[in-house]
């Protein structure tokens, strides 16, 4: 079943490349909270990204995870 030109239109706005640029705000966030022994799955819930968008956001930042003990 092919989707309309119109509905096409609407599924495109849902998903706005520029909703994934990430704040300097959330990036304190996530030093905070991964400081705070949070762990990346618990981030990515909170955040409403995936795991591996958060996992490669700590990776360009240069934060380490909390050991857990």
């Amino acid at each position: 079943m092919a989707t309309s030109p119109h509905i096409r239109k609407r599924l495109m706005k849902l998903h706005d490349p520029a909703d994934n640029v990430w704040t300097a705000q959330q990036d304190e966030e996530l030093k905070l909270q991964l400081a705070n022994g949070r762990s990346i799955n618990e981030l990515a819930l909170r955040m409403k990204r995936s795991p591996l968008a958060v996992r490669t956001r700590v990776n360009k930042l240069g934060i380490r995870e909390a050991k857990k003990d």
